[in-house]
């Protein structure tokens, strides 16, 4: 069986969770990366406080630049300075324009901020000449990353859950829409509705669910045709014994009044016999319908088989002839000489019932490459060709028929289910003139 489930849940979990966690991971790093930059506001802020520095530095007032910075610290609660820096060579190279242009001593207001560290840093407003530098702590309420521990819980908490709660109820509902369907169709099959299946709820694929679908339905299938077979089996029976039964009432009511006493006990005991018949007939192909057992296991000579039964029916019907054409060896294997011997007895059996007195009934067997052909052929009526498959029915009635072969038993339902249980085929066919050809094909 191809594990297309297998490999579909495959996908969706490996492939499908790679993906999810590495956009998930990229979000997370992008979201960090975003946080740590001061807001486009607080930046335009502190620009603004050096441009005020540079201006008090530009008119010399030491007193009031020294003021505006104090009254800067106390209101944001930070640290605030400006300073001059003086840088000397001592040796190598002396320092250039390249130099001067990044030199800084604290942070610029576009560079990005180190969340993990606690302290806040030091950001840092280049003033004219570039030896001079406002400097200032960045204020608390001005540090980026407030959003971080919601951020955490976000990427790490939330969207992992709510992502894995999404897969679970998507792979629950694909899983167990089917499994719904499966107990609509078996607790309907339970109820009684024997032509549930899963098929008309569900569009069966190919994988392992489809299968285990199309194994119900082929049970139920099964298993309605059992039970509608076992019934028709019964209710036909039932039916079909109420007559002799009749005649058995009638005959020990005779018996009893003293007329025809023996004759009446013959009738019953004649009537008893038939109906013991009918009731094991019955129960062998219901055992048969149901049980289906593997009847292919013996090997015989099929000749010595045909020989015995033709013996014995020619000693039952001393009134009819049979004519055999039956080569000395048929060598038969993976076969059943029990089911074979039930099936061709009723065949033939059924043959001379039909069979007028002093007309022949004529066996014939014909090798073929891989089976035998056996044609059972009788002097009898006939049937209507449109009936012809309808005879291996159990208690099957002809009522439209105007001949004699109106009625049939258990025989040939019986007979054909052996055939079929040894991978043999039985059909009828009329001849010519007058009569039925019984044709069983055995294999080899």
């Amino acid at each position: 069986m191809k594990k297309i489930l297998f490999w579909r849940l495959f996908v969706v979990l490996a492939l499908g969770g790679v993906i999810f966690f590495s956009l998930l991971h990229s979000a997370a790093i992008l979201s960090n990366e975003k946080m740590s930059y001061l807001k486009q506001e607080h930046q335009q802020e502190i620009i603004d406080w050096g441009d005020q520095a540079q201006r008090l530095l530009a008119e010399g007032d030491k007193t009031e630049l020294n003021n505006w910075l104090n009254q800067l610290s106390e209101r944001e609660n930070t640290w605030v300075t400006l300073v001059k820096s003086s840088i000397d060579v001592v040796g190598g190279n002396e320092l250039n324009q390249r130099f001067w242009s990044g030199y800084g001593i604290g942070r610029n207001v576009e560079w990005k901020i180190h969340l993990d560290f606690p302290d806040n840093p030091i950001m840092e407003v280049a003033l004219a000449p570039t030896n001079y530098h406002f400097l200032i702590k960045l204020p608390q309420r001005m540090r980026p990353g407030t959003y971080m521990s919601h951020a955490f819980w976000i990427f790490r908490v939330v969207i992992p859950f709510t992502a894995l709660f999404a897969l679970t109820i998507f792979m629950y509902r694909y899983v167990m829409k089917p499994m719904r369907y499966f107990s609509i169709a078996a607790r309907e099959f339970s109820q009684g509705n024997y032509q549930a299946r899963i098929s008309e709820h569900l569009k069966l694929g190919q994988d392992e669910l489809s299968q285990v679908a199309r194994t119900f339905d082929d049970m139920a299938e099964r298993t309605a045709t059992v039970i509608e077979h076992n019934r028709n089996l019964i209710a036909e029976m039932s039916h079909e014994i109420r007559t002799p039964l009749a005649r058995v009432e009638m005959a020990t009511d005779c018996a009893e009044n003293g007329l025809d006493s023996q004759i009446m006990i013959e009738r019953i005991r004649s009537e008893v016999k038939n109906m013991r018949q009918m009731a094991e007939d019955t129960l062998t192909l219901a055992w048969l319908e149901n049980e289906r057992p593997n009847l292919c296991s013996e090997s015989f000579d099929l000749s010595e088989l045909l020989e015995s039964i033709i013996e014995d029916a020619r000693f039952e019907f001393t009134d009819r002839v049979i004519f055999s054409d039956i080569p000395s060896s048929l060598p038969i294997t993976h076969s059943s000489q029990r089911a074979l011997s039930q099936a061709l007895e009723n065949i033939i059996r059924n043959g001379l019932r039909y069979t007028p007195t002093g007309e022949a009934l004529i066996v014939k067997v014909v090798s073929q490459p891989t089976c035998w052909l056996l044609t059972v052929s009788d002097s009898g009526p006939g049937i209507d060709p449109s009936l012809s498959k309808k005879i291996f029915k159990p208690f099957f009635k002809a009522n439209n028929q105007t001949s004699a072969r109106k009625g049939f038993g258990v025989g040939l339902a019986l007979a054909k289910r052996h055939i079929e249980a040894v991978n043999g085929s039985i059909e009828a066919r009329n001849r010519k003139h007058n009569g039925l050809d019984m044709i069983v094909t055995l294999p080899r």
